[in-house]
């Protein structure tokens, strides 16, 4: 029955995408970049992080080849960020969202003055414009390509088994014109989020995102669209048998161990993002690691329900 359930899964993956790759948001990567760049100016504490801790380096040497005029202008955006958005955090913060999501839906040639944006925001982004186009924006779009290359490797290799094994163990669909992916020189810390309405960023100059860890990554994120039906579930079992509350990380650590495994049946050598990064080691997500080995890796494996999974890990 189950080998049945994934080969039907795989033949209806064959005529429609699993992802929607973008890597020409002239505009959504210099929002990224101003947005990283005054996180370092503010001094805000994930600042050192592996895929955020190159972008001033990147900012002096680039700052080398401007006038003094253009120097200015640029330090101008880069400071407005600092003191605001830059402060905000690009996942939760409903601010920062919307910005980001209108400023991904539109054309290099279009004035972010035509948005429903902050006047101030807008006035950031244009006064950098130029600057960036000049001296980044190549270099971010060449990575952006790039990636997106080897990303289509991966999807084409193993997309379709890795998207039929989460659907299995989820129970969840999958949109059936793909989930879009933003690619940006930067992203966040994390070298790549998702967030509501179906944002997803992913950084291209973060080795942390390349190869089967990229693949994970972007399994990864996509698979936040699901947390509400997840919590859900989760929130009826623990009603109907009385279990310990449910902790909102309890999601997130399914998200991780799950996509893991997924990638890891259709690449062996893969070694999932939570056990490279030390994830499990760490109080928070680490507390869920034996629940899961015992009992969601069985479920993984095809024993059991979902159901009687989730409420084991409650129990």
């Amino acid at each position: 029955m189950r080998t049945a359930l994934v080969a039907l899964l795989l033949a209806a993956q064959t005529s429609s995408p699993i992802f929607r790759f973008e890597t020409e948001g002239f505009w959504l990567n210099l929002h990224h970049y101003l947005y990283v760049l005054g996180r370092v100016e503010a001094k805000m504490p994930d600042i050192n992080r592996r895929a955020v801790a190159r972008a001033p380096i990147d900012q002096a040497e680039g700052l080398k080849s401007v006038s003094e005029a253009e120097r200015q202008a640029w330090n101008e955006s880069v400071a407005f960020y600092a003191r605001g958005l830059s402060r905000l955090n690009a996942i939760f913060d409903g601010e920062l969202i919307a910005a980001t999501n209108m400023l991904r839906r539109v054309q290099e040639n279009t004035s972010p003055s035509k948005l429903k944006l902050d006047p101030a925001v807008a006035a950031a982004l244009s006064r950098a414009a130029p600057i960036y186009l000049k001296v980044w924006w190549p270099r971010h779009q060449e990575a952006n390509r790039a990636r997106v290359r080897e990303y289509t490797r991966l999807v084409d290799d193993h997309g379709p088994e890795v998207l039929a094994y989460l659907t299995r163990v989820y129970q969840e669909p999958w949109p059936k014109d793909g989930f879009p992916v933003n690619l940006s020189g930067y992203a966040n810390w994390a070298g790549a989020y998702s967030t509501r309405g179906q944002l997803l960023v992913v950084s291209s100059l973060d080795e942390g995102t390349a190869g089967s860890l990229g693949l994970e990554s972007i399994f990864h994120e996509t698979m936040h669209q699901w947390d509400d039906a997840i919590y859900a579930r989760l929130s009826r079992l623990q009603k109907q048998h009385q279990t310990p509350p449910v902790r909102e990380d309890l999601t997130h650590a399914l998200i991780w161990y799950t996509v893991a495994e997924a990638v890891k049946s259709v690449i062996p050598a893969h070694r999932g993002y939570a056990e490279v990064g030390g994830m499990w080691n760490q109080k928070g997500l680490g507390s869920f690691k034996p629940a899961l080995d015992l009992h969601w890796k069985p479920y993984l494996d095809g024993k059991g329900t979902l159901d009687d999974a989730l409420l084991a890990i409650l129990r």
